[in-house]
């Protein structure tokens, strides 16, 4: 993995589990010296009040992630993707289009709902 990964909700709930293909992901980036991206959308997803999600706020907070926002030109280029596909994740597409826009593989447990809004995305199955 030479790029930028992109992670989606279940990759960030499944860090609670610590799993290790999501460690070796984590680590490849960090030894690549290249960000994470986690659009923002998935963080208001996943994370909840709480003890529970200790991992995943540790990982929140690691400074090698970057936060991709949802701004109003983003939100436009998601609705335009969801009418384009027939489908209405606006989470999903949000982590497709950060994607797309930044060469980046996704990482997935849920590859079948990334392939419906693009069926080319590089994807890392979970």
């Amino acid at each position: 993995m030479n790029q930028t990964p992109v992670f989606d909700a279940g990759t960030l709930i499944a860090l609670e589990r610590r799993p290790a293909r999501i460690q070796a992901v984590v680590q490849q980036a960090r030894a690549r010296h290249v960000s994470i991206i986690m659009p923002t959308g998935v963080v208001a997803q996943v994370v909840r009040t709480g003890g529970r999600q200790a991992n995943v706020r540790r990982f929140l907070s690691d400074p090698a992630l970057r936060f991709a926002e949802l701004d109003y030109l983003t939100a436009v280029a998601i609705g335009r993707l969801l009418g384009n596909s027939s489908t209405s994740d606006v989470i999903d597409a949000a982590v497709v289009l950060c994607a797309q826009r930044n060469g980046a593989p996704a990482v997935t447990s849920d590859p079948a709902d990334l392939r419906k809004l693009d069926p080319e995305i590089p994807l890392i199955e979970l």
